[in-house]
């Protein structure tokens, strides 16, 4: 008899530890991917910051600012970049398409095209960067030609968020994909104009 209850205790006891397990953990959200981090400006997904040039003169930085464009927006790291002559001479405009990788193993790869544009300001002593009008293409190479939206109705805290206030699986990966190519841009300026 107390074999029984005591095989009777183990099975509980080991149920209970898998219901554990496979509990839906609540995932926090990272603070770079939080809310206020993708902003909206007249209606539209558009990051903006100042990237600082020292000692640099408004033809310095442009200059940097073309020397990188040559040498990032090149393939395979890209698919297709164009350039747009600006009405403002400081002004570098560029459409950029490239992949969001969200998933490449072996088996299994899961990624969406990414549009948008760019529009770096060159000035003394600093670069405005503006990256906007950003869009994606999800499964081009499925049968039906996938799924296309805009950031706007994908990527916002209005969209992104579930009601628990997590990121919905969907959403969040373009979403951190998104902040995450934004970031990487960034870095490779401040590392371009403070050589």
């Amino acid at each position: 008899m107390k074999k029984i209850i005591f095989l009777i205790a183990l099975i509980l006891t080991t149920a209970s530890a898998d219901a554990q397990l496979f509990k839906k953990k609540q995932t926090k959200v990272e603070p770079e991917y939080a809310a206020g981090m993708v902003p909206v400006v007249n209606g539209k997904v558009t990051f903006e910051e100042t990237i600082a040039a020292e000692g640099l003169t408004e033809e310095e930085v442009k200059e940097r600012v073309n020397n990188w464009i040559d040498t990032r927006y090149v393939e395979p790291t890209v698919l297709s970049v164009k350039r747009y002559d600006s009405e403002s001479p400081e002004d570098i405009i560029i459409k950029g398409e490239e992949y969001i990788v969200f998933k490449n193993t072996f088996l299994v790869l899961s990624r969406a095209r990414m549009y948008y544009f760019l529009t770096l300001s060159a000035a003394d002593g600093e670069c405005k960067f503006n990256l906007s009008r950003i869009t994606y293409w999800y499964d081009d190479e499925d049968d039906k030609g996938g799924i296309k939206m805009k950031a706007e109705e994908w990527i916002t805290d209005d969209n992104a968020f579930n009601s628990k206030g997590g990121l919905k699986k969907f959403e969040g990966k373009f979403r951190c994909k998104t902040i995450d190519l934004k970031n990487a841009l960034v870095k490779e300026l401040q590392e371009v104009l403070t050589k």
